[in-house]
């Protein structure tokens, strides 16, 4: 599972107290230079399994030690996209929403060729998307996500 652990930087709410749906989140993050694939799809948590620190998730992969995990193993078989299930709570801050989706598509693009190559074993991939090990692809996807938030504190927000 592609899964969110703490940023570095800790989002302001919106000032008026504007809540985002998921379409307007999309767009805020694009107009901040979050390039959004067209086969990624990002919807509010309906379980209500998300929380705080715990952000966002991606599709469950479950495989045994040792198999490969392809890209396929990401995409939802009716949609054709890789879903991202968001915490709600994230819509009430521009800055939590550009935070949790630039994170997730970096991660998941830094991860494409990989799958799509059929090169990448269950247990990399875990290495790869795990909390709390320094330097791997959930470390820096935190890392960009940061510097995105800090940009728009810079220049300002929409």
């Amino acid at each position: 599972m592609i899964s969110g652990q703490s940023p570095r930087i800790q989002w302001q709410r919106n000032p008026e107290g504007q809540i985002r749906t998921i379409e307007e989140a999309k767009a805020i993050a694009k107009q901040w230079g979050v390039a959004i694939p067209d086969d990624v799809n990002f919807f509010e948590d309906e379980l209500k399994e998300l929380h705080e620190t715990f952000t966002a998730c991606g599709p469950r992969v479950d495989k045994p030690a040792g198999s490969t995990v392809y890209w396929n193993d990401l995409v939802h078989d009716k949609t054709g996209k890789v879903p991202f299930r968001v915490w709600p709570g994230i819509l009430g801050s521009d800055e939590a929403i550009v935070g949790v989706l630039a994170h997730e598509v970096f991660e998941l693009e830094m991860l494409r060729p990989l799958l799509e190559q059929g090169v990448t074993m269950i247990e990399d991939f875990i290495a790869h998307t795990r909390p709390g090990n320094p330097g791997n692809l959930h470390d820096r996807a935190w890392d960009l996500a940061d510097e995105i938030v800090q940009r728009m504190r810079t220049k300002g927000k929409s």
